[in-house]
């Protein structure tokens, strides 16, 4: 895994959600149109429209649930506490340190962070 990839999964979860919003407003919209001639183009569009958006939420949340098993799957707490906070939160490592607890400073979870992912690249 990844650092570039890790820090994905935030902005994934905000893109699913955004699209499943959109994906509702597309389903009242389709229902308020239904039942008329003038409208089944209309239809025929937001149907496509909406086959495209939940196909991207699928390809979303496969990625997002590939990083999650990931973080899931770090043995040591501390290091899965690290990639969490930062990575599924995007926090800043200062509050990651904080979050962490037991006096850690910024660098030191960074510098913890940077060595497991360096780690985990040369274990590939």
């Amino acid at each position: 895994m990844t650092k570039e990839k890790l820090m994905q999964l935030y902005y994934l979860n905000r893109e699913i959600m955004n699209d499943t919003e959109e994906l509702v407003e597309l389903k009242i919209k389709a229902r308020k149109s239904e039942g008329t001639r003038k409208n089944s183009e209309k239809e025929k569009i937001i149907a496509e429209h909406e086959a495209r958006l939940v196909e991207k939420v699928r390809r979303c949340k496969r990625l997002r649930d590939e990083i999650n098993e990931f973080i899931d799957g770090i043995e040591d707490s501390f290091t899965r506490q690290i990639i969490y906070y930062r990575y599924a939160k995007c926090m800043s490592w200062r509050k990651v340190a904080y979050m962490t607890g037991g006096g850690n400073t910024e660098n030191g979870v960074r510098m913890a962070a940077a060595r497991f992912l360096k780690k985990c690249e040369k274990g590939k």
